[in-house]
């Protein structure tokens, strides 16, 4: 069964998909621009009684939902599962991996603050740290990146982060 060609004509229905039939399903999508299929893969990534690894494929399919009029949605998903404390780690550690390639606010920026600041797994902190790198456009990315610099795990990647900014802003000047 592919899903690869979805379209409205032919509503998938991945509830009704077996474990096994539904991960390869997940892995098997190209894009997810159907609003229908999209808010499917959403509630599977939210769903807590979904083994993980399919949960796991589901938010790695959400980050190919950046144009979908439900990113408000996936975003707000996202922030609810990071900060739920009993979620499976890498089940976060995924959510936050989708964020850092995801179009985000400034709230998503203070949801990899907030992980970064409390008591994570490291690998979890290591996607939130993603999120500033590749956001660094993102309002408050560029001070929480600052604010990090003397932190014992990542200060010394925050610091080339930021200089490597500051050249390529120093480039830019130069023109």
């Amino acid at each position: 069964m592919s899903y690869m060609n979805h379209n409205n004509d032919d509503q998938t229905d991945l509830s009704a998909v077996s474990g096994e039939e539904k991960l390869h399903a997940l892995r098997d999508l190209i894009e997810l621009t159907d609003n229908h299929l999209t808010q499917q893969v959403l509630n599977i990534g939210m769903d807590p009684h979904e083994e993980d690894l399919i949960r796991i494929e589901a938010w790695r399919a959400l980050g190919m939902a950046g144009s979908s009029t439900l990113l408000g949605e996936i975003l707000h998903a996202a922030a609810q599962l990071v900060r739920k404390p009993e979620e499976d780690e890498d089940v976060q550690n995924y959510v936050l991996q989708t964020l850092a390639i995801l179009p985000i606010t400034e709230a998503e920026i203070q949801l990899a603050q907030e992980v970064l600041e409390g008591d994570a797994y490291i690998l979890v902190k290591g996607a939130a740290f993603a999120i500033l790198v590749a956001h660094q456009q993102v309002t408050g990315a560029t001070s929480a990146l600052e604010s990090l610099q003397s932190d014992p795990d990542f200060g010394s990647s925050a610091k080339r982060v930021l200089h490597s900014k500051q050249g390529s802003d120093d480039d830019k000047r130069k023109t």
